[in-house]
């Protein structure tokens, strides 16, 4: 994935370099660069988010079915 992204940036930049002007080249990293880049770094890093609390509800409910079933035991 970031191999990708680092060759994408890459030929962004070749393109705002061979753009012949700042204000082009300033417009090609911005619009073409910047902020493709920060929208697929958001989106990978919201579903790393969501996966990490799905994954402590779950050891939460594990820990709490292991909790009643030890609470069963002791029980006379």
């Amino acid at each position: 994935m970031y191999i990708l992204l680092i060759g994408y940036l890459y030929v962004i930049g070749m393109m705002a370099i061979a753009s012949g002007s700042l204000a082009l080249g300033g417009f090609f990293i911005v619009v073409l660069g910047i902020l493709p880049t920060w929208l697929i770094l958001w989106l990978k890093r919201a579903g790393q988010i969501k996966s990490a609390e799905r994954q402590a509800e779950r050891a939460r409910e594990g820990e709490q079915t292991a909790v009643d079933r030890n609470e069963g035991q002791n029980t006379p």
